[in-house]
């Protein structure tokens, strides 16, 4: 706790030994990095959607009573067993089955 108090005098101390201008050029660098981090953090957090998300197919058509339709059902496993055996013929076969 020592150590933190000490190293935030530190900081104060630098911070009233700069001038006026300089204060005010490194206050107008906050908003920078503030729309950095938000950048950063959209990109991360639609990639972790994305990967999360990626086979969950036909989510949004939905019947009055919250269930799928029959047709749309059968859809879905056609579709989710069409990108299984996709992935299967594009394996390589490797001696011994593995």
């Amino acid at each position: 706790m020592r150590k933190l108090i000490s190293k935030w005098r530190d900081l104060v101390a630098w911070w009233e030994n700069k001038s006026p201008e300089e204060r005010g050029r490194l206050r107008s660098f906050i908003p920078w990095a503030l729309y950095a981090f938000a950048v950063l953090y959209g990109v991360v957090y639609l990639s972790i959607l994305n990967s999360v998300n990626r086979y969950k197919t036909g989510t949004t058509v939905k019947t009055w009573f919250g269930g799928d339709l029959p047709e749309v059902e059968q859809q879905k496993m056609k579709q989710a067993k069409d990108i299984e055996d996709s992935f299967k013929e594009l394996r390589k076969r490797v001696s011994g089955n593995r």
